[in-house]
């Protein structure tokens, strides 16, 4: 019985076991994407690199892409009659410049080409001098938005065709 009682003393006093922790949670998930900075708006490099600019009209529809990019960042301002959207994100210039940028609900991406086209003042204008453009590709459309140096180049599809930007 004494060894019963020791059995038992022992039992009951002994320390319990420690309390399993739980988990700890995962960390947070990196922002979609992290070079994307949409509260801090752009950098003032960015906000001072040079303005490309289409213009697609066909109206109704009218709207006015302005790109701005730096070695790193690219800004793509999109106006139409409802309002501007900006985009802000990268631009990576090898072969190509290739611009993907984000709002806080949409992404859009757009492989650029530096090429040179013939632009006149008027999409019919005979003997049209040489621009340097970029021809901006988006995967939904086979047909490339040309962008040109502030004024920009405008695609008039009344016309149809591209001209200068007064």
């Amino acid at each position: 019985m004494y060894r019963f009682a020791l059995c038992v003393a022992c039992a009951c006093g002994s320390s319990p076991s420690p309390a399993v922790a739980p988990p700890s949670p995962p960390p947070a998930p990196p922002p979609a994407d992290a070079a994307i900075a949409h509260d801090d708006g752009p950098s003032a490099e960015l906000a001072a690199a040079p303005a490309w600019i289409f213009r697609y009209s066909a109206p109704p529809r009218v709207e006015t892409w302005t790109l701005r990019f730096t070695e790193r960042q690219a800004l793509l301002a999109v106006q139409t009659a409802q309002g501007t959207t900006t985009y802000l994100g990268t631009a990576t210039e090898d072969a190509t410049l290739v611009v993907a940028v984000a709002t806080p609900t949409a992404k859009l991406a757009l492989d650029c080409k530096r090429a040179r086209r013939a632009i006149g003042a008027t999409c019919k204008a005979k003997k049209p001098p040489m621009l340097d453009v970029l021809d901006c590709f988006h995967p939904d459309f086979k047909e490339p938005m040309t962008f040109g140096a502030a004024p920009g180049v405008e695609y008039a599809a009344s016309c149809p065709g591209y001209q200068r930007l007064p």
